[in-house]
């Protein structure tokens, strides 16, 4: 059995809380409870450590750029534009 270090994309470092059990790709979370936890513990206690994380790890994804308001305008008249030309063709 062997485990992964995972990526902590918020605080830039390898995550405090969480294992990777390499042989499942299962999440381990660090909690006294969890059975997992408990036999990582032990496999650590055999003189094992976890291999670090991917040595690029996939950022996170970068925010969209705000919309451009002259497009959200002219969207905004295009359905108004549509939603006039329906209700005249309903004889609203």
């Amino acid at each position: 059995m062997t485990y992964t270090q995972v990526w902590d994309h918020m605080n830039n470092q390898p995550h405090d809380s969480m294992i990777q059990r390499d042989a499942d790709g299962a999440f381990v979370p660090f909690d006294p409870d969890n059975v997992d936890y408990q036999d990582y513990l032990a496999w650590l206690d055999e003189g094992n450590a976890p291999k670090e994380p991917p040595a690029n790890p996939t950022p996170p994804m970068e925010e969209p750029p705000p919309p451009d308001i002259h497009e959200v305008n002219a969207q905004v008249q295009d359905i108004d534009a549509r939603l006039t030309d329906l209700e005249t063709s309903l004889g609203r």
